[in-house]
């Protein structure tokens, strides 16, 4: 984790710098063994930004009225790590559920999934016939061509935001 030492001539004077810094800056202070100085480190992990990009993003236009529906996004992992997504949510929209797109024979349905992943050097497509975000409980009308942020989460707790253009079936 990186830090942040502090060196003075004085001990008190250290403990004082550190003291505003942390102040400023939301820091913690941490004790490291043989430094004559306290040192600085972050009190938490900083928000990391996902490293996915963003192929596409839309959410399909619904009539007044309606208060639910999609977004399909195409995104893609050039890490070497699988990144597992665990939510998402939006001002726009009271909350967003992880579909899955399920088929029994010649039945199609969908269910709430915990996570979905996009693969290591690869992309997760979520589409009309797939797998996809439900967005529940819209408080306002689309209107085609808006845009409208996402927040995507993933497990190890960074983020991602997206920009979705509502679009026409």
């Amino acid at each position: 984790m990186p830090h942040l030492t502090v060196f003075s001539t004085s001990p008190l004077r250290a403990a004082a710098l550190a003291a505003a810094l942390l102040t400023a800056g939301g820091l913690a202070l941490a004790q490291h063994t043989g430094h004559a100085a306290p040192a600085v480190t972050p009190a938490r992990t900083m928000a990391a930004k996902l490293p996915l990009t963003v192929l596409s993003a839309t959410i399909v236009a619904v009539p007044p009225g309606i208060t639910e529906t999609s977004a399909h996004l195409t995104l893609k992992n050039p890490g070497s790590t699988a990144v597992v997504l665990t939510g998402a949510s939006s001002a726009t929209f009271g909350h967003v559920m992880l579909m899955k797109t399920t088929r029994t024979g010649a039945m199609t349905g969908m269910k709430t999934v915990p996570t979905l992943t996009v693969p290591a050097r690869s992309t997760l497509t979520m589409g009309p016939a797939g797998d996809h975000l439900m967005l529940m409980g819209l408080k306002r009308p689309l209107k085609p061509g808006e845009k409208i942020t996402l927040t995507l989460k993933a497990k190890d707790g960074r983020t991602l935001n997206v920009t979705a253009t509502v679009r026409k079936p």
